[in-house]
């Protein structure tokens, strides 16, 4: 996981060292800049797979040059697909692998691609570039449009740095592909979307459901292990983490937990933590996360540039989990986002559902979670150099999550609106954590308060943060 930053426009350009340097937080660990005929491009590296600089970037291979952030989970099988082909490598990452796939198959390369990626290329010198964003969101990627100019970056704060006007920022849609040529004249096209699934698994039994879904964790946690640093995990106390670790620690024996508690009080996640450690024998290390002042707060909202007030709490937390792992020596780590969209287990899912419908309520609110949960998770982790690996993002589980009836995924009873996970693991983890009430992670851990006390207006604070300093933009 990396940074990008890259543009047009002459003067913008000119500034793409800024850019680069307002998100050094994203790659302490190299920082580079390519410049082209009309396009230019930076990147800021955080070396996780061949940590050698033979993988830094920009990157070229043949008449590709590639600005990457991300991981491919399947590279290894790319590598030996292209190899067949003639291909040959020079590095052992994914990098070289992917820019090696982009020169082979061009755009079509993308649907072979398993992973959480933001990726801009050219082949012809800088004269056009094509951008490309994983199928759900995991990597953020801003861009700005003007009257002849476009630029591109990782987080909003790189834009900026470029001398952008915060009203032409946006973001790059999931699954979707965007070429520019040396006018700024765009042309977007979805290279992936979510099936229409609806009806395909509406028979489907209560246990084949449940096998369905704890084939697609696993597969989301194993496929997300590829790694040359060392890994940790997140242990909330709550279904979701639990299942992740629990797959985690069969391939990954010794694995280190994180869970994280609120100064001076009685965290309602703590004991359930506590159990499915012990049970699966996993180190358990626990964060005191003190209560904010509201400048705190006016941090986070900086770092993971939105006002939304369960980001800004959940990354007030987040932020001290992310600076203790860097600080244990871990840079990758594993979080639980995704679970609850895809289970519509929120406490006001009910509403929306009633609404919109058990299948389009779900797919909704997950897509939407690229410029919320999934961004924030992004954001607030790489702002200490930690990479945040999230299982429930698998392509097949989420295909097939979003397929499920409800009577297989949910109950009506509060206590089993995770009921396919729940009853899914109820013979591999504790009762603590299989048969309890589903809870947001500010109150599991007495959050909600603490950040309430530490301004009048706790929204109407942070959305006046955000515009002081990042401007009028849409995030």
């Amino acid at each position: 996981m990396c940074g990008i930053v890259g543009a047009l426009n002459l003067a913008a350009r000119d500034r793409i060292s800024e850019g680069v340097a307002a998100i050094k937080h994203r790659g302490p660990d190299a920082q580079a800049v390519w410049r082209g005929s009309r396009f230019w491009f930076g990147h800021t590296r955080l070396a996780i797979i061949d940590t050698s600089s033979a993988s830094e970037q920009p990157f070229s291979y043949d008449d590709i040059v590639l600005t990457y952030n991300g991981e491919l989970w399947n590279y290894v099988a790319l590598r030996a697909e292209l190899e067949k082909l003639g291909r040959s490598f020079k590095t052992s990452g994914d990098t070289e692998v992917l820019a090696a796939a982009l020169a082979t198959w061009g755009e079509e390369a993308l649907p072979r691609l398993e992973g959480m990626f933001a990726f801009a290329w050219t082949s012809d010198g800088g004269e056009t570039i094509t951008l490309a964003r994983d199928r759900f969101g995991e990597t953020p990627l801003h861009v700005f449009e003007g009257a002849g100019f476009f630029a591109f970056a990782s987080e909003v704060k790189a834009l900026r740095a470029l001398g952008v006007h915060p009203a032409g920022i946006g973001w790059l849609e999931p699954g979707t592909l965007l070429r520019v040529d040396a006018r700024a004249r765009r042309a977007p096209r979805a290279w992936y979307s979510l099936p229409d699934k609806a009806a395909v698994y509406q028979d489907c039994e209560e246990e084949t459901a449940r096998g369905l879904v704890r084939a697609g964790v696993r597969a989301g946690s194993l496929e997300r292990t590829i790694s040359d640093v060392p890994v940790c995990m997140l242990l909330s106390g709550g279904i979701d983490s639990a299942a992740i670790a629990y797959e985690l620690t069969r391939a990954l024996p010794g694995i280190v937990a994180y869970t994280a508690t609120l100064e001076g009080a009685a965290s309602i996640d703590l004991p359930p933590a506590r159990a499915v450690a012990a049970r699966l024998g996993v180190e358990l290390r626990e964060v005191v996360v003190p209560r904010p002042t509201a400048e705190d707060l006016a941090g986070v909202v900086r770092t993971i540039e939105t006002d939304s007030k369960v980001q800004v709490e959940i990354g007030w937390a987040c932020s001290h989990l992310a600076r203790r792992v860097r600080a244990d020596g871990f840079r990758v780590t594993f979080s639980g986002e995704g679970s609850d969209e895809l289970w519509g287990s929120y406490g006001t899912a009910h509403h929306g559902i009633e609404a919109k419908g058990w299948h389009g309520f779900r797919r909704g609110l997950f897509l939407g979670q690229h410029r919320k949960n999934f961004a924030r998770c992004n954001k607030v982790f790489m702002a200490h150099g930690v990479e945040c690996r999230l299982p429930f993002l698998n392509t097949r589980l989420v295909e097939t999550a979003l397929s499920l009836p409800r009577r297989v995924v949910r109950a009506d009873k509060r206590l089993y609106w995770k009921k396919i996970l729940q009853e899914g693991y109820r013979d591999s983890l504790p009762v603590e954590v299989i048969d309890r009430y589903k809870t947001t992670f500010q109150d599991g851990m007495r959050l909600l308060d603490a950040c309430a006390a530490a301004s009048h207006d706790p929204a109407r604070y942070y959305r006046a943060v955000l515009r002081e300093t990042y401007g009028e933009v849409d995030l």
